[in-house]
């Protein structure tokens, strides 16, 4: 006998009408769910006081490839920001798999916008930077409905090294937007310049790994060029520790990268692009390591000689302002402030 699956499983919005519920915090829901996510909740919306939360993690609410990068001209991408209608996905072919994919995506955004009406459905939004913010602004988001709480610092070490090596490692995904032929480039340059004994650790996979490393191959530096699979993350804490820099050099905006916070709980001084959420965390937020014009093979360069002619300078600033650099990241202030949210 087959047996029919229970009503919750026909009808994804079932167990919400018949629970009691005060608030819903939804968070990044594109890459895994429909938007028939915020259809359900706007459907018992109307009959109950139910206050609706989101944290946005990315920029999919005003972008419909939710990166403001366009994957086939190799660019950052605004065009849809402030726009009713955001269509130039179908045009311009945004997503790095190609046109089948962006107009899944495009047809996406417009279900999810314009017949869902995503921003109404959802009473506040959580975003982890100003720069999110900002551009919240510009899509016509009200002010008094975007709440700035950073993302918590999810870890904390006792195996930082007093005694670090001449390393500058990158951890994360090996994608194109992450821009790490350049980094090879740029490390590849200064070498060459200043005949120095670093070596660059790179730490991760993805779709790009084979290319980036048949570039290694070809650099007159391979032999300082190390590529180690993705690992687990007490085992890639302790893997980095020994590092002295981590350079970010996305050619996309990034959020709030945490890769960046990480770095800086490991003594590990930052170099990051001067774009987007990078640029905040460096200048605004943490003010320890450095920006570089993003794509700018010298102003790297310059970047990383400056961090190393005043690195003890550099990092007794990071070590001296560390807690206080930190504290607003504990997972319990993130918590009370989320708790405020709910309650008021």
């Amino acid at each position: 006998m087959i047996r029919r699956p229970p009503r919750s499983t026909l009808f994804p919005y079932t167990t919400l009408f018949r629970s009691k519920i005060d608030v819903i915090h939804i968070h990044g829901f594109f890459s895994s769910l429909s938007p028939s996510i915020l259809l359900a909740i706007k459907r018992i919306k109307k009959n109950n006081d139910i206050k609706i939360i989101q944290t946005l993690h990315d920029f999919h609410l005003i972008c419909p490839n939710s990166s403001l990068f366009n994957f086939s001209k190799n660019a950052i991408c605004e065009k849809c920001i402030g726009k009713k209608y955001k269509w130039f996905i179908f045009k311009d072919k945004c997503d790095r798999r190609g046109f089948g994919y962006s107009i899944i995506k495009g047809i996406r955004s417009f279900v999810s916008n314009n017949i869902i009406d995503h921003k109404k459905v959802i009473d506040q939004f959580v975003v982890p930077s100003n720069f999110l913010k900002n551009k919240l602004l510009e899509d016509k988001v009200e002010e008094n409905r975007i709440c700035l709480i950073r993302n918590p610092l999810t870890f904390s070490t006792d195996k930082i090294l007093n005694k670090k090596q001449n390393i500058i490692c990158y951890f994360g995904r090996f994608s194109a937007e992450k821009n790490l032929g350049f980094l090879i480039s740029a490390f590849s340059l200064w070498k060459d310049k200043t005949k120095n004994d670093f070596r660059l650790l790179l730490i991760g996979e993805g779709e790009k790994e084979k290319k980036l490393k048949e570039l290694a191959k070809k650099n007159t530096f391979y032999k300082d060029i190390i590529f180690k699979k993705f690992i687990p993350r007490e085992k890639l804490f302790d893997e980095i520790k020994r590092a002295k820099y981590f350079s970010l050099t996305s050619k996309c905006y990034e959020n709030f990268p945490m890769s960046v916070v990480e770095s800086i709980e490991l003594d590990i001084l930052p170099i990051v692009s001067n774009i987007g959420g990078m640029r905040e965390s460096i200048q605004d937020i943490f003010k320890v390591g450095t920006t570089y014009y993003s794509n700018n093979l010298e102003s790297w360069i310059t970047a990383i000689n400056n961090l190393e002619s005043n690195y003890q300078e550099e990092i007794n600033k990071l070590k001296n302002n560390k807690k206080l650099i930190l504290s607003e990241l504990k997972s319990e202030v993130y918590k009370k402030k989320i708790l405020d949210l709910y309650l008021h």
